[in-house]
């Protein structure tokens, strides 16, 4: 549930509230859209961190320590 969340947050709600934002003539939406955009980055880096910390976020690939022999 909370990689759904995340990725809800992470790619469709993030683009949908931008758009709207640019598309609104009324400053009185955008601010509240700014207000809810500044939650929603609050809510997702929290859950983030939480997958982070229980190690069920997947490390990028590292390099291999390839050491010279001599």
């Amino acid at each position: 549930m909370l990689f759904f969340i995340n990725t809800c947050l992470g790619m469709f709600c993030f683009q949908m509230v931008s758009q709207a934002m640019n598309s609104t003539l009324r400053s009185d939406i955008i601010l509240k859209l700014n207000k809810i955009s500044f939650n929603m980055r609050k809510f997702y880096s929290a859950g983030l961190f939480l997958a982070i910390e229980q190690g069920w976020f997947e490390q990028p690939p590292q390099p291999d320590d390839h050491k010279l022999n001599s």
